[in-house]
Protein backbone atom coordinates (compact mmCIF):
# COMPACT_ATOMS: atom_id res chain seq x y z
CA UNK A 1 0.00 0.00 0.00
CA UNK A 2 1.44 3.65 -1.15
CA UNK A 3 1.35 6.33 1.39
CA UNK A 4 4.04 8.78 0.56
CA UNK A 5 4.89 9.80 -2.89
CA UNK A 6 7.21 11.93 -4.13
CA UNK A 7 7.97 14.48 -6.95
CA UNK A 8 11.17 15.74 -8.61
CA UNK A 9 10.98 19.17 -9.39
CA UNK A 10 12.81 20.38 -12.99
CA UNK A 11 10.56 18.97 -15.98
CA UNK A 12 8.75 17.24 -13.73
CA UNK A 13 6.63 19.87 -11.87
CA UNK A 14 8.45 23.00 -13.23
CA UNK A 15 9.25 23.10 -16.51
CA UNK A 16 13.00 23.68 -17.26
CA UNK A 17 14.26 27.15 -17.89
CA UNK A 18 17.70 28.51 -18.57
CA UNK A 19 18.95 32.05 -16.80
CA UNK A 20 21.84 31.70 -17.98
CA UNK A 21 21.85 34.73 -20.77
CA UNK A 22 20.24 37.48 -18.16
CA UNK A 23 23.07 35.94 -15.43
CA UNK A 24 25.78 36.36 -17.98
CA UNK A 25 24.63 39.64 -19.20
CA UNK A 26 24.47 40.80 -15.07
CA UNK A 27 27.57 40.03 -14.70
CA UNK A 28 28.96 41.47 -17.96
CA UNK A 29 27.75 44.89 -16.40
CA UNK A 30 28.87 43.60 -12.74
CA UNK A 31 32.27 44.11 -14.09
CA UNK A 32 31.65 46.92 -16.21
CA UNK A 33 30.68 49.09 -13.51
CA UNK A 34 33.97 48.17 -11.55
CA UNK A 35 35.62 49.40 -14.92
CA UNK A 36 36.91 45.89 -15.33
CA UNK A 37 35.88 45.27 -19.34
CA UNK A 38 35.54 41.94 -20.02
CA UNK A 39 34.49 40.27 -23.38
CA UNK A 40 31.25 38.47 -23.08
CA UNK A 41 33.00 35.21 -24.65
CA UNK A 42 34.90 34.98 -22.01
CA UNK A 43 32.85 35.09 -19.15
CA UNK A 44 30.42 32.46 -20.71
CA UNK A 45 33.28 30.08 -21.28
CA UNK A 46 34.19 30.62 -17.48
CA UNK A 47 30.11 30.59 -16.70
CA UNK A 48 29.36 27.43 -18.36
CA UNK A 49 32.71 25.94 -17.14
CA UNK A 50 31.60 26.37 -13.59
CA UNK A 51 27.90 26.31 -13.29
CA UNK A 52 26.63 24.23 -16.44
CA UNK A 53 29.25 21.90 -16.01
CA UNK A 54 27.28 18.77 -14.50
CA UNK A 55 28.03 14.99 -15.23
CA UNK A 56 26.36 13.21 -12.10
CA UNK A 57 28.99 10.51 -13.12
CA UNK A 58 31.91 12.84 -12.59
CA UNK A 59 31.36 12.95 -9.06
CA UNK A 60 32.74 11.61 -6.24
CA UNK A 61 30.89 8.34 -5.06
CA UNK A 62 29.20 10.31 -2.30
CA UNK A 63 27.79 12.66 -4.80
CA UNK A 64 28.41 15.61 -2.72
CA UNK A 65 26.80 18.93 -3.57
CA UNK A 66 28.86 22.03 -5.10
CA UNK A 67 27.66 24.95 -3.27
CA UNK A 68 27.28 28.06 -5.07
CA UNK A 69 30.03 30.71 -3.08
CA UNK A 70 32.33 27.32 -4.26
CA UNK A 71 31.18 27.92 -7.90
CA UNK A 72 31.71 31.98 -7.96
CA UNK A 73 34.97 30.94 -6.57
CA UNK A 74 36.41 29.29 -9.00
CA UNK A 75 34.76 31.63 -11.78
CA UNK A 76 36.58 34.31 -10.12
CA UNK A 77 39.79 32.39 -10.60
CA UNK A 78 38.75 31.47 -14.16
CA UNK A 79 38.05 35.09 -14.47
CA UNK A 80 41.50 35.98 -13.00
CA UNK A 81 39.27 38.88 -10.90
CA UNK A 82 39.63 39.71 -7.04
CA UNK A 83 36.35 40.86 -5.46
CA UNK A 84 35.75 41.48 -1.57
CA UNK A 85 33.09 39.63 0.03
CA UNK A 86 30.66 41.96 -0.26
CA UNK A 87 30.84 42.32 -4.06
CA UNK A 88 30.82 37.73 -3.90
CA UNK A 89 27.83 38.48 -1.49
CA UNK A 90 25.75 41.02 -4.63
CA UNK A 91 26.85 38.36 -7.23
CA UNK A 92 25.78 35.49 -5.23
CA UNK A 93 22.43 37.03 -4.20
CA UNK A 94 21.66 38.17 -7.49
CA UNK A 95 22.06 35.07 -9.43
CA UNK A 96 20.73 32.90 -6.99
CA UNK A 97 17.39 35.18 -7.31
CA UNK A 98 17.31 35.65 -11.28
CA UNK A 99 14.04 33.31 -11.78
CA UNK A 100 12.22 35.53 -9.22
CA UNK A 101 12.02 37.64 -11.64
CA UNK A 102 10.68 35.04 -14.57
CA UNK A 103 9.39 31.76 -13.07
CA UNK A 104 9.30 28.84 -15.17
CA UNK A 105 6.16 27.51 -16.10
CA UNK A 106 4.29 24.30 -14.12
CA UNK A 107 4.13 21.18 -16.22
CA UNK A 108 0.36 21.04 -17.39
CA UNK A 109 -1.91 18.62 -15.04
CA UNK A 110 0.65 19.32 -11.99
CA UNK A 111 -1.78 21.67 -10.16
CA UNK A 112 -4.69 18.93 -10.83
CA UNK A 113 -2.60 16.10 -9.89
CA UNK A 114 -1.20 17.24 -6.46
CA UNK A 115 -4.86 17.99 -5.57
CA UNK A 116 -5.89 14.66 -6.23
CA UNK A 117 -3.54 13.07 -4.62
CA UNK A 118 -2.99 15.32 -1.54
CA UNK A 119 -5.96 14.25 -0.04
CA UNK A 120 -4.72 10.41 0.17
CA UNK A 121 -0.94 10.72 0.60
CA UNK A 122 1.74 11.92 1.85
CA UNK A 123 3.46 14.39 -0.60
CA UNK A 124 7.10 15.50 -0.76
CA UNK A 125 10.11 17.04 -3.41
CA UNK A 126 12.98 15.89 -4.10
CA UNK A 127 15.25 18.11 -5.91
CA UNK A 128 18.53 18.91 -7.32
CA UNK A 129 19.20 22.76 -7.04
CA UNK A 130 21.65 24.31 -9.74
CA UNK A 131 22.36 28.02 -9.19
CA UNK A 132 18.76 28.44 -7.59
CA UNK A 133 18.52 27.31 -4.01
CA UNK A 134 15.89 25.62 -2.67
CA UNK A 135 14.80 28.69 -0.99
CA UNK A 136 13.96 30.64 -3.73
CA UNK A 137 12.12 27.98 -5.14
CA UNK A 138 10.00 27.39 -2.24
CA UNK A 139 9.11 31.14 -3.06
CA UNK A 140 7.99 30.31 -6.65
CA UNK A 141 6.20 27.70 -5.42
CA UNK A 142 4.05 29.29 -3.21
CA UNK A 143 3.67 31.66 -5.79
CA UNK A 144 1.79 29.03 -7.58
CA UNK A 145 -0.10 28.18 -4.86
CA UNK A 146 1.86 24.58 -4.64
CA UNK A 147 3.96 24.25 -1.92
CA UNK A 148 1.12 23.44 0.52
CA UNK A 149 0.25 20.04 -1.19
CA UNK A 150 4.06 18.77 -0.18
CA UNK A 151 4.74 18.22 3.62
CA UNK A 152 8.15 17.94 2.72
CA UNK A 153 11.09 19.82 0.48
CA UNK A 154 14.52 17.93 -0.17
CA UNK A 155 16.66 20.08 -1.71
CA UNK A 156 20.58 19.28 -2.37
CA UNK A 157 21.87 22.38 -1.27
CA UNK A 158 20.37 22.05 2.24
CA UNK A 159 21.03 18.40 2.82
CA UNK A 160 24.60 18.59 0.91
CA UNK A 161 24.18 15.60 -1.63
CA UNK A 162 22.60 15.26 -4.83
CA UNK A 163 20.84 12.58 -6.14
CA UNK A 164 21.11 9.71 -6.21
CA UNK A 165 22.25 9.12 -3.18
CA UNK A 166 19.99 7.37 -0.87
CA UNK A 167 20.33 10.24 1.74
CA UNK A 168 18.20 12.50 0.18
CA UNK A 169 15.13 9.78 -0.24
CA UNK A 170 15.93 8.88 2.89
CA UNK A 171 15.53 11.92 4.52
CA UNK A 172 12.30 12.62 2.33
CA UNK A 173 10.67 9.02 3.82
CA UNK A 174 11.80 10.20 7.53
CA UNK A 175 9.53 13.31 6.95
CA UNK A 176 6.67 11.41 5.50
CA UNK A 177 7.08 8.75 7.78
CA UNK A 178 6.93 6.00 5.11
CA UNK A 179 8.61 3.27 4.44
CA UNK A 180 10.34 2.64 1.23
CA UNK A 181 7.99 -0.08 0.13
CA UNK A 182 5.12 2.11 0.73
CA UNK A 183 6.73 4.72 -1.33
CA UNK A 184 7.03 5.82 -4.93
CA UNK A 185 8.91 8.65 -6.67
CA UNK A 186 8.42 10.17 -9.69
CA UNK A 187 10.79 11.85 -11.84
CA UNK A 188 12.53 12.60 -15.68
CA UNK A 189 15.80 11.24 -15.46
CA UNK A 190 16.50 7.86 -15.20
CA UNK A 191 19.87 8.06 -13.42
CA UNK A 192 18.64 10.21 -10.68
CA UNK A 193 15.51 9.81 -9.94
CA UNK A 194 14.99 6.24 -10.92
CA UNK A 195 18.81 4.82 -9.95
CA UNK A 196 18.18 7.06 -6.50
CA UNK A 197 14.85 5.47 -5.48
CA UNK A 198 15.11 1.62 -6.75
CA UNK A 199 18.53 2.37 -4.58
CA UNK A 200 16.60 2.83 -1.72
CA UNK A 201 13.69 0.33 -2.40
CA UNK A 202 11.52 2.74 -3.53
CA UNK A 203 9.27 2.32 -6.42
CA UNK A 204 9.92 4.75 -9.75
CA UNK A 205 7.46 5.70 -12.56
CA UNK A 206 9.72 7.60 -15.07
CA UNK A 207 7.96 10.83 -16.13
CA UNK A 208 8.74 10.72 -19.48
CA UNK A 209 6.52 13.05 -21.50
CA UNK A 210 8.95 14.17 -24.21
CA UNK A 211 8.76 10.40 -25.58
CA UNK A 212 12.27 9.62 -25.08
CA UNK A 213 13.77 6.05 -26.04
CA UNK A 214 15.37 4.61 -22.73
CA UNK A 215 19.10 4.34 -23.54
CA UNK A 216 20.21 2.76 -20.55
CA UNK A 217 20.25 -0.27 -18.35
CA UNK A 218 18.09 1.34 -15.37
CA UNK A 219 15.13 0.04 -15.53
CA UNK A 220 11.82 2.19 -14.22
CA UNK A 221 8.90 0.50 -12.47
CA UNK A 222 6.52 2.59 -14.38
CA UNK A 223 7.03 5.16 -17.74
CA UNK A 224 4.28 7.88 -18.11
CA UNK A 225 4.23 10.71 -21.11
CA UNK A 226 2.11 12.48 -18.83
CA UNK A 227 0.48 13.81 -15.37
CA UNK A 228 -2.99 11.77 -15.48
CA UNK A 229 -1.47 8.83 -15.98
CA UNK A 230 0.42 8.90 -12.56
CA UNK A 231 -3.06 8.73 -10.56
CA UNK A 232 -3.98 5.97 -12.29
CA UNK A 233 -1.04 4.10 -11.79
CA UNK A 234 -0.85 5.06 -7.95
CA UNK A 235 -4.55 3.98 -7.59
CA UNK A 236 -4.09 0.30 -9.52
CA UNK A 237 -0.53 -0.13 -6.88
CA UNK A 238 -3.66 -0.22 -3.45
Amino acid sequence: MIKAITFDLWNTTFQNKSYSKSRIEFLLRFFANKGEIMDIEVITKCYDHIFLYYDIEDLNELYLHIHNDERIEKMLNCLEVSLSNNEKSKILNIMESEMLKDPPLLKEGVVDTLKNLNSKYNIGLISNTGITPGKIIKKVMEKYDILKYFQTTIFSDEIGYYKPSEILFQEALKHLKSKPEESIHIGDLLHTDVKGAKDCGILSIWFNDMNQKRQSDIIPDFEVKNMREIIKIINSIQ
